[in-house]
Order: C-alpha cells, then sequence, then structure tokens
C-alpha cells in the first residue's frame, strides 16, 4: 500500500466513525420523534425525547483527559475507545428493540436514548483524537471538514433513510439496521 493510499484508508475510516455518529442523530430528532408523534405522543413529549438526547453532548469535553489518560493498549492509545462506545452504542439500541411499545415505555425509552448519546459523545471524542493522531496538521483541515460532512450524512440517513424503512417495515426495522 502507498502512503497516498493509507492516507485515504485513515480518512475514509474517519469519515465513516462520524457517518455512524450521524445516523442515530438523524433517527432520533426526525424518524424517532416523527414516530413518537403519529402513536400519540404531544410534541412536548417528543421535544423532551429530542433534548435529552444533547445533554450528553454538553460534558463531552470531560472524555478528553480521560481518553488521553487512560488511552495504552496493544491496539493503541483511542482504537479501545471507540470500541468501547461503538459497543454501547450497539447495545443501547438493542435495550430499544426490548421495547414493545415505545410510546408507553418513553422514559424508559429517554433513558436509551441518554446512554446511547453518552457512548456516542465518547466516540465523537474519541475519533477526534484518533484524527490528532493520525492526520498531520496540513490534513486536519479538509480532514475535519469531510468527516462534519460525513456526520450530516448520518443524520440524513438517520432521518430520510430510517424514516422510509419504519413504513413498510417497522419501527424495529429501524432500529436493527442501526445496530447492523
Amino acid at each position: 500500500m502507498t502512503l497516498q493510499e493509507s492516507k485515504r484508508l485513515r480518512l475514509l475510516t474517519l469519515c465513516m466513525l462520524y457517518l455512524a455518529q450521524g445516523i442515530p442523530w438523524g433517527f432520533v430528532v426526525f424518524t424517532l420523534s416523527t414516530f413518537l408523534t403519529e402513536q400519540g405522543l404531544s410534541p412536548e413529549q417528543t421535544g423532551k425525547l429530542v433534548a435529552i438526547s444533547i445533554v450528553p453532548w454538553t460534558f463531552k469535553w470531560l472524555w478528553g483527559p480521560l481518553i488521553d489518560g487512560l488511552g495504552a493498549s496493544s491496539m493503541g492509545r483511542r482504537r479501545p475507545w471507540i470500541l468501547v462506545a461503538q459497543a454501547g452504542m450497539a447495545g443501547s439500541i438493542l435495550a430499544m428493540l426490548s421495547l414493545e411499545d415505545l410510546a408507553a415505555s418513553l422514559g424508559v425509552l429517554m433513558t436509551f436514548v441518554f446512554v446511547h448519546n453518552v457512548f456516542n459523545s465518547l466516540q465523537d471524542v474519541s475519533v477526534d483524537a484518533l484524527a490528532v493522531d493520525l492526520l498531520s496538521e496540513e490534513e486536519r483541515g479538509v480532514a475535519n471538514g469531510l468527516m462534519f460532512g460525513s456526520k450530516y450524512l448520518g443524520g440524513a440517513v438517520g432521518g430520510a433513510g430510517l424514516a422510509n424503512l419504519v413504513g413498510p417495515l417497522g419501527m424495529d426495522t429501524a432500529l436493527a439496521v442501526q445496530v447492523t
């Protein structure tokens, strides 16, 4: 593999990780909130769900010192954190799948959404740290733009893409797709 190919692969990997962060955001903000409104929840209730999904992002600044201070393993300093974050994100979505009626279980659902976003914010900070480790200073500006664009693309997939699955295939399918 050439140096140029290696750089492209690193950037693609970082962008895919950001895409994975954006999908659940779009899902909660657009698909899930619309679904719950159609199930009879008030705009106030769905607004609380969206708001609770944002709260973990307000304390993501705490992750940096933790990741930097405890980042040593045979897999590298950042990858274990990313794997923990992805496992937590998958686990929280699997937990949502255990709920028979999302609208009737709003409090529990909000807890799962909160936990999911704790792990999503952990992944965000871990991937940023990995990007700083992997990319030269000259590469970081373009990479940051592409990564953030990937997160917005993930939001579109989570919003419009998964919303198109809910009608014909059900909410469980939209949740299961996020785990895969």
